[in-house]
């Protein structure tokens, strides 16, 4: 029997045995736990992301879902389907950072950046903005209005932890102070901490890379 390839986001009580019990719900219903990722804690709460192979027959995912949701305290975030070249989280973000290196000029970096994002994160919505937020030179998807993310990115920087502040929101708005220009984007889901932080990890492999070829603003011309 073929297997089908899951990944499970979940959220459940940070403690002893929570896990444990995870896996043996998922076992019960033939599937197996191949990969773990921790993408948050705090108070007493984890986010995990979980690749689980499951029989591929009608309804396997359904039964995954209920089997997850009768441990007490346990919910379900996303579930998406998989192909095998998805399994390793941290190689793919090492092949998006080694796409941007291999560009050779800063356009070509710029567009490895935006679409590595796009794809790694599964945004509905991207934008490269001036450092002011006032206009888009670039946009994917249905973008909210430059005047929203400006006061998004001013509500973020006027919390006490604006870097792991991500309760709930699935927008990211990330400076690239060498290259003069600022990436934008979000999807339905909230974005995670180590979500946030590979973001802003391949923005800055960007940015400086950019600024290395020379340049400071990426040779687009403005929408």
């Amino acid at each position: 029997m073929t297997a089908l390839l899951t990944r499970v986001r979940i959220w459940l009580p940070d403690a002893p045995g929570v896990l444990g019990s995870v896996a043996a719900a998922i076992g019960a219903v033939q599937g197996n736990v191949i990969g773990l990722e921790v993408l948050e804690r705090e108070s007493g709460v984890a986010i995990d992301e979980l690749v689980v192979e499951l029989p591929d027959v009608d309804g396997s995912v359904e039964a995954l879902c209920r089997g997850v949701r009768s441990v007490p305290g346990v919910g379900i975030e996303e579930v998406t389907k998989l192909d095998a070249a998805a399994l390793d989280r941290e190689d793919t973000v090492l092949a998006a950072a080694a796409a941007i290196l291999q560009a050779a000029i800063p356009s070509a970096a710029m567009t490895a950046l935006t679409g590595n994002l796009i794809s790694l994160f599964g945004l509905s919505w991207l934008a490269v903005a001036d450092n002011s937020l006032e206009r888009f030179s670039e946009v994917h998807g249905d973008v909210p209005p430059a005047r929203w993310v400006a006061a998004f990115a001013h509500g973020a920087r006027s919390g006490t932890d604006p870097a792991n502040d991500t309760t709930g929101s699935g927008v990211f708005v990330e400076p690239l102070p060498e290259a003069a220009v600022t990436v934008c984007g979000g999807r339905a889901t909230p974005l995670r901490r180590r979500e946030r932080r590979e973001i802003a990890l391949l923005a800055m492999v960007a940015a400086r890379f950019m600024d290395a070829l020379g340049r400071g603003d990426h040779g687009r011309a403005t929408a």
